[in-house]
């Protein structure tokens, strides 16, 4: 008898388990139990216990006691981070000098860094037509894929002076550049690597301004799981993750940067995307402090800098010589209006992309309220002054 009481129970306790493993049954069990002490409202509820991350899109029952969507920027601004990607898939939108008009932009830098040869620079300024469109160029890595021996500089320098000489204002360098390029011997060629010499050597000559795009944020250099902060984007785009043993970390490619950033003073460079370090003011700082050489531009990384709007906000105050603005891309107004709120206005808890464009992660921002002085640097005068424009 004691046997089949204990079969019994077994075969329910199993019953009862698998049961117990789907959602639904398991909150109809749930709910039910805690309506008999009357801890719940309703015995039956249809709320998922997961979701796909991808279809979490809440609204926010949030009321801000102040909307403020600037229609138009306080001053001109300079895009300093623009691409028309003329180098790949033709040439400048025909709108461009219109869309330019309505984001406010006086002048747009073109990032062009698969432009390397003057052939190549002279076809991108003709499909341009506008003197306010300034396009910077890439270093010409084949020398370094095709090179035999550690002279692939000589090559490099070669070509980039012939676009110097053209009077082109600058280089754009992409992360490429330490993470996916390799030397002769097979190795990734490091960004400090002295090899590179002739090529800042024209840079520093001809007053080149190097706007280099180093890595991503650190959640592109960690395992793509539950702990990961950009799961969302990531989930979607596993090829953009860095996380492989075959590449350096990201403080190992920072510090490569750093030590070039020490090493060639002579040669002046942004660090684009806030240098990497919008998660991080504290070393933001450091960077700034210890290399006069370097400025930082805010593309693409006011979702970092504005969950953190009092201490952004100080940051961008004190080291309001060496900021500059940027979005990466085109000029997109729907975009462009987000940037303007976020530095412009006091507005609290609202999106950093615009309706449809891309979540980085599952977060808002705040506007940091720029006093107009700072206001005009960032907009303007600082990228004026380093590109040598009036």
């Amino acid at each position: 008898m004691k046997r089949k009481i204990l079969i019994w129970i077994l075969g329910i306790s199993y019953v009862f388990l698998f049961l117990w493993a789907f959602a639904p049954i398991r909150q109809t069990i749930k709910l039910s139990v805690l309506s008999m002490f009357g801890a719940a409202r309703s015995k039956f509820s249809s709320v998922p216990e997961d979701i796909y991350l991808s279809s979490f899109q809440p609204t926010p029952e949030l009321v801000p006691v102040s909307v403020t969507e600037p229609a138009r920027p306080k001053f001109d601004v300079i895009e300093f981070h623009g691409h028309l990607f003329a180098d790949r898939f033709g040439g400048p939108p025909e709108d461009l000098a219109a869309q330019m008009q309505k984001g406010g932009i006086k002048y747009f830098i073109d990032l062009a860094l698969f432009t390397s040869t003057l052939k190549e620079y002279q076809k991108l300024v003709e499909k341009t037509h506008q003197d306010n469109v300034i396009h910077f160029v890439g270093f010409n890595w084949k020398h370094l894929r095709e090179a035999k021996t550690d002279d692939f500089g000589v090559g490099m320098a070669k070509d980039l002076e012939e676009i110097a000489k053209a009077g082109v204002r600058g280089v754009k360098l992409w992360k490429n550049f330490g993470l996916i390029e390799k030397t002769p011997d097979g190795k990734l060629l490091a960004m400090d690597d002295p090899r590179l010499d002739p090529v800042w050597d024209v840079c520093a000559k001809y007053k080149l301004l190097v706007a280099i795009h180093t890595a991503d944020p650190p959640a592109f250099f960690r395992p793509v799981n539950q702990f990961n902060e950009r799961f969302d984007e990531l989930g979607r785009r596993p090829e953009w993750s860095f996380d492989s043993p075959d590449l350096p970390k990201l403080d190992e490619i920072l510090a490569q940067r750093e030590r070039l950033f020490k090493r060639r003073k002579d040669v002046t460079f942004v660090a684009l995307h806030f240098g990497e370090l919008a998660h991080n003011l504290k070393r933001a700082a450091s960077l700034l402090d210890t290399n006069p050489n370097v400025s930082l531009d805010i593309a693409q990384r006011i979702d970092e800098l504005g969950r953190q709007p009092f201490a952004a906000r100080e940051f961008l105050i004190k080291y309001q010589d060496r900021i500059l603005f940027g979005t990466d891309g085109l000029p997109d107004y729907k975009k462009i209006k987000i940037y303007w709120r976020f530095l412009e206005t006091s507005d609290e808890y609202f999106d950093y992309y615009p309706a449809g464009g891309n979540r980085k992660g599952v977060w808002k921002i705040y506007g940091v309220h720029l006093p107009d002085p700072v206001l005009k640097k960032i907009y303007y005068t600082n990228a004026a002054r380093l590109l040598r424009l009036k």
